[in-house]
């Protein structure tokens, strides 16, 4: 009963309870009151064969009725719900495939200098960081003028003119993707780093991307010629517009 009367409040409609009968009150949309009487009149109110019509000829149905129909909204509510969430898994476990059959080979270019990176790190920093991340795209095959600071990798141009991309800092770091902060007063000569597929390498492994405390503006780069989508090509660079 509790769930009918409020039906009738959603509806706009109120209930009253007078001497075992039942008066509601219907105003749609501002229109004249109407008047509902309860045509099979009993002492529980409650009851299954409670049918209540207007004098305008509109029908509400039973207390059971109502319920009924309320409990076919929230299962098919649930329903609905339990099939966005399976969709939900699947683009999700589609995506992680999608990103595996990108990853580039250990044989290509981006693997090649991420593994030489990391072969070489050292324990801690030692400051030369444009080297030795320069030394180990070299190794890969990636030719190109060396710079004298970290930093302009990315501003000079070189990184692009060696097939690298720039593309959303968001992306999920993948095999040889490369990362350039840029230069402040505090680090003039900015910082280059190379993801190896667990940790990103520059002269010393990393223990996160930053290898600073506070927050400094950076780039992320990858060279798409080695992603097997081209979709994810054009995906990649619309996002380093943004």
């Amino acid at each position: 009963m509790k769930r009918a009367l409020f039906l009738f409040s959603v509806l706009g409609m109120g209930v009253a309870q007078t001497s075992g009968a039942a008066e509601v009150y219907y105003q749609p949309n501002n229109a004249s009151i109407n008047t509902v009487t309860n045509r099979t009149i009993t002492a529980n109110y409650g009851s299954s064969k409670n049918i209540y019509s207007t004098n305008s000829g509109a029908h509400v149905f039973s207390n059971d009725e109502i319920s009924q129909a309320i409990d076919n909204l929230s299962a098919h509510a649930k329903q609905k719900e339990y099939e966005l969430a399976s969709l939900t898994s699947k683009l999700s476990y589609e995506k992680r495939q999608q990103a595996r059959a990108s990853v580039p080979s250990s044989s290509s270019a981006p693997a090649l200098a991420a593994s030489r990176a990391s072969s070489v790190a050292l324990s801690s920093s030692s400051g030369w960081c444009a080297r030795y991340v320069r030394k180990a795209l070299q190794y890969a095959g990636y030719d190109f003028t060396p710079n004298p600071s970290a930093y302009q990798y990315a501003t000079r141009g070189t990184l692009a003119n060696a097939g690298f991309s720039k593309i959303s800092n968001d992306s999920a770091p993948q095999v040889g993707d490369v990362v350039v902060f840029d230069r402040t007063s505090k680090h003039p000569h900015g910082h280059i780093q190379i993801f190896d597929g667990s940790h990103w390498i520059s002269d010393f492994r990393q223990n996160g991307l930053s290898p600073y405390s506070g927050v400094y503006n950076y780039t992320t780069w990858r060279d798409t010629r080695y992603v097997d989508d081209a979709s994810d090509r054009g995906i990649y660079l619309a996002m380093a517009d943004k």
